[in-house]
């Protein structure tokens, strides 16, 4: 037995509730995904429309696609930020940081966690109440002809900040427990080969 393998079984509770959290973050950030999907779908036929157009075809590009383009990069990047953000796959500039000892930089980490957990609680606050205000002014997209509800966006967004800021409570478990979840290709190595006898 590895000294990590020792180490992720010493913290089995940690392990549980990390490897759930991780499992309903990735699961919404599928939303952000089909959003993206549906994103190049709605600009590749509006763009094919307008080709078409241009030959004598009389056929437009899709109503509002800049509107839906534009409200369903909300989804699309505050549905996936949780996800990322605990699994770490966000940009870190540690230049100087990387040069600290071990502890100080866990206490960097943990304070940078700790204001972004005050910043997002208090833009998902926010958000709330501005949704609040759209759904009394029945406030609704107004750039193209075509208009729809406004709050829905508001509440993706506000939930998205929750979610952010429960992923930084998870790490900041992370570190204080010393808990590291295993990286995918040490997953696949810890698991036995077929035929393979531990």
């Amino acid at each position: 037995m590895t000294l990590d393998q020792s180490k992720q079984k010493s913290h089995p509770v940690v392990e549980k509730i990390d490897t759930m959290a991780c499992r309903i973050l990735k699961y919404i950030a599928w939303v952000s995904a089909v959003c993206l999907v549906v994103i190049m779908l709605v600009a590749f036929f509006n763009v094919l429309g307008e080709k078409l157009r241009g030959v004598g075809v009389p056929i437009s590009g899709i109503p509002a696609s800049t509107e839906i383009i534009q409200y369903l990069h909300i989804p699309v990047v505050y549905l996936a930020a949780a996800y990322v953000t605990l699994d770490r796959g966000h940009t870190r500039i540690d230049l100087l940081s990387a040069k600290f000892p071990t502890a100080l930089q866990r206490c960097f980490t943990v304070i940078g966690d700790i204001l972004g957990i005050g910043v997002s609680g208090l833009i998902a606050w926010r958000g709330f109440v501005q949704m609040g205000k759209f759904i009394a002014r029945h406030k609704m997209s107004s750039v193209s002809g075509v208009g729809f509800a406004l709050w829905p966006f508001v509440l993706i967004m506000s939930l998205g900040y929750i979610l952010l800021a429960l992923s930084l409570i998870f790490h900041i478990i992370r570190e204080v427990s010393g808990y590291t979840p295993p990286q995918p290709a040490e997953a696949s190595e810890a698991a036995p080969e077929e035929g393979e006898v531990k």
